[in-house]
């Protein structure tokens, strides 16, 4: 333990984008930088991504890792590696907390090399992973699949503990043995109750952000799913499914709001399919939850996740939901109950679940309601941290 009386953390992140990551990590700073000392250090989009500006805003401290970057590059690996050793041993944590699964890689090498230090014997420095869904399930290469399982398998023999934000996710680290079950646990995201603008405010708001591309046309069932543009999000089969709607002589409009790598991509098959008026990337909008009752039903689409804040939100909300079968989207919302879940990857299907909430009415409602209900009593923000500080306070007493 540090010789002052808060014990130091230090949470690692590759990029300082907001993600569903990146919002954990801020959401644990916030909730425990009284008690304890909290350091942030991230790589890719330095210190002008939200996640930083964010952490300003609440007087944390954070570093930029330069060379750490989200895409695999040995030589910019290696650099980060050094860079990451470097902070570690300057600022001697008692935690150090990998999120996101290239730090986990690097951050947990890094430890095992300063330990490799003889003078590090009187420094018990521990190593909590979050597993926000792991990195082989995602729609890569059957190479980089395999490259990085090997890679969770060698490396959590250097880490402590496993923290999976869904029960998919620690069946799925057993299945593969990358941790012993002692290893494991599973806390579930959760978030605090969030200040909704009434529907009719929320329209108004949404309506002065995107008006440069498309007002809601209070006439068309409005979607709503956000989410960074990332291939993992799944939107090109969101986008599809309104195509078929469309032309089904249904009156929709979907807004994605989020930004990312995909945006042209999805920006050429909106075009290709005729559905400027149909589908609009609204980009990213800050407290973008907060307009979610602008929309009547929302989406996940995603081909993986954890488990997501985002759904998490549309429940709060009280949106009937349609999502993919995926990650730990069956923990949040059961078919049927609380909203409507289809398979990955199937536009035909996710319009179907889509179409059977807009041609009833009452079934959207109960399942809005139904959602409600289970957000607040199952996943809450402070339950979320009184089991994030069990695992810290266990490791710590060992």
């Amino acid at each position: 333990m540090n010789k002052n009386n808060k014990l130091k953390i230090l949470y690692l992140i590759t990029q300082s984008e907001l993600g569903g990551a990146q919002r954990y990590i801020l959401d644990l700073t916030k909730a425990l930088q009284e008690e304890y000392k909290i350091i942030v250090a991230f790589g890719e989009q330095g210190h002008e991504g939200e996640l930083a500006k964010q952490l300003k805003a609440t007087n944390a401290i954070y570093y930029h890792i330069p060379h750490l970057k989200r895409a695999i590059s040995p030589l910019n690996d290696l650099k980060a590696l050094w860079e990451i050793i470097k902070l570690i041993r300057r600022l001697k944590p008692d935690i150090v907390h990998l999120n996101s699964s290239k730090i986990s890689i690097l951050g947990s090498i890094a430890v095992r090399i300063i330990r490799g230090y003889s003078f590090i014997n009187s420094w018990p420095i521990r190593v909590v992973y979050t597993v926000h869904g792991w990195v082989f399930n995602e729609p890569l290469p059957p190479r980089k699949k395999k490259f990085y399982l090997r890679a969770e398998k060698f490396t959590a023999r250097f880490k402590h503990k496993l923290i999976c934000v869904s029960e998919f996710d620690y069946q799925l680290a057993l299945k593969e043995k990358i941790a012993p079950p002692e290893k494991l646990t599973t806390i579930r995201n959760g978030i605090k109750p969030i200040n909704f603008l009434s529907s009719n405010d929320a329209k108004y708001k949404f309506d002065q952000i995107v008006n440069r591309q498309s007002k809601i046309d209070n006439r068309k069932s409005t979607i709503l799913s956000i989410g960074n543009l990332y291939p993992t999000k799944g939107y090109e089969y969101l986008v599809r499914a309104v195509k078929i709607l469309v032309d089904n002589n249904y009156q929709i409009q979907a807004f994605i709001i989020g930004a990312g790598p995909e945006e042209q991509e999805l920006k050429n098959i909106i075009g290709q399919l005729g559905l400027k008026n149909n589908v609009i990337l609204a980009g990213r909008i800050d407290n973008a939850a907060q307009l979610l009752k602008a929309g009547q039903i929302y989406v996940c689409s995603s081909v993986k996740e954890g488990l997501s804040y985002t759904i998490i939100e549309a429940m709060q909300a009280g949106l009937p939901i349609v999502a993919a079968s995926v990650g730990g989207n069956p923990e949040l919302i059961t078919d049927q109950e609380q909203g409507m879940l289809m398979p990955a990857q199937n536009p035909e299907a996710l319009a179907n679940a889509i179409v059977k909430l807009i041609d009833d009415p009452n079934l959207a409602q109960r399942l809005g309601q139904a959602a409600q209900q289970k957000a607040f009593s199952d996943f809450s923000l402070a339950r979320m941290i009184i089991k994030t500080k069990s695992v810290y306070t266990e490791l710590l007493n060992k």
